[in-house]
Order: C-alpha cells, then structure tokens, then sequence
C-alpha cells in the first residue's frame, strides 16, 4: 500500500483511517493477489534496498539478498581506503548491486560491472545514474571474456550455484527469478570452475 500510494511508512500510519480512492485501491489488491500467488514482493514494486543503496529490480535481474552485503565487506578488507588508486571488477553484476556497493564505498576506484545479457546490463546502468554513482563502468560478455586482458586488485562475483535439477528451483521466490543467475550445471560448481580457473590471469599487474 506504502508502494501504490507512493507515500511513506510513517505517514500511512498517520493516516491509517483516510479512505483510498478507487484507483489506488484496485491496483492494490492486483498486486496483493500477485502476491497470494508467491511473486516476489521485490518484483511487485520493483525496488529493493541494498547496503545504502535503493535499486530497481525486475524479472530480468536476481533479487539482491542481505546475505550478500557480506561480499561487500570481504572486498571491502581487501581495498585500502587511502586514496590509492583500485581496479575492481564484478562479474555477473545483475542489478549492479555489489559493484555499486564497492563504488560507493572507495570513490577512488575504478569498478568495472559485467554481464551477460543487455537487459540484465540496463537495470544496472540505470540503478548506477539513479544512486548517483559515477565510477562504475559497464562490460557486456560472458565471465573472463567480458574483461579481456584488463587485470584488477579484487574481483567479486555472486555467480549461481544452485543443481540444475534441485527441487528448491521450484519453491518460493525462486520460482520467479532467472534460472540463469540461479543454477550452475550438474553439480552447481560450473561458474564457480571457471572464475577460479581465470582469476590468476587477471589479478594483480600484468606480469613481465
């Protein structure tokens, strides 16, 4: 409701015995029957908190969990916050949300997101100028391939890493979200093979 009448939690608290006009209330109940059928709640309004960040969301973009600020940290211990100048990059960038996070974090580094698929890319171009974040640069290829011979100080990534054939595919939110950014292969191990396989090639500075 917060979402449909485009106001905030405290003043629907205010003004919780005011009448909604019949426009409001029918695209409300639209959306609380999506609802009753399990889509996400981040898909019906389209927007999900992240770190400090506020972020738009769709179908074609996994939805950013708090589980995954803890990948924000990690890099975050490994990227000195003394004006030194950083390379970062993030594969499988979604909804940019952890690219952006870093960026937010160390404006003096130079966060290069990738992705796979153009309109997974333009959800997170548009959360980058939406949040104002303007070092983040945005690569359009499959893993490694999206880097080229660019290396980095720290790469990030939130790759899926889910059976292919595990059941959990089919309950909750999940049902709702690209297979793709969900499931890795036989075993769930695919993506994760190769960004360990190629991080060596592109870490640190080029080798002589």
């Amino acid at each position: 409701l917060i979402h449909v009448l485009g106001v905030e939690r405290a003043w629907l608290f205010a003004h919780a015995t005011d009448a909604v006009d019949a426009d409001s209330r029918e695209r409300f109940e639209v959306l609380l029957a999506r609802r009753a059928e399990g889509h996400p709640l981040a898909y019906l309004t389209g927007r999900r908190g992240f770190w400090t960040l506020d972020l738009q969301v769709n179908t074609a973009t996994l939805i950013p969990r708090p589980e995954t600020e803890l990948l924000v940290e990690q890099a975050l211990l490994r990227l000195p916050d003394d004006g030194r100048p950083l390379r970062v990059a993030d594969m499988g960038t979604g909804t940019g949300a952890v690219a952006l996070a870093i960026a937010s974090e160390r404006p003096q580094a130079m966060v290069l997101a990738t992705d796979l698929l153009g309109p997974t890319l333009a959800v997170a171009v548009g959360n980058a100028q939406r949040n104002g974040i303007d070092n983040v640069h945005f690569r359009r290829g499959s893993w490694y391939r999206a880097l080229g011979r660019d290396r980095f100080d720290v790469i990030v990534s939130n790759p899926p890493y889910i059976r292919s054939d595990d059941a959990h595919l089919q309950q909750g939110d999940l049902r709702f979200e690209p297979p793709a950014a969900l499931a890795s292969g036989d075993d769930g191990l695919e993506a994760i093979r190769i960004i360990a396989a190629g991080a060596s090639d592109h870490l640190g500075k080029p080798r002589p």
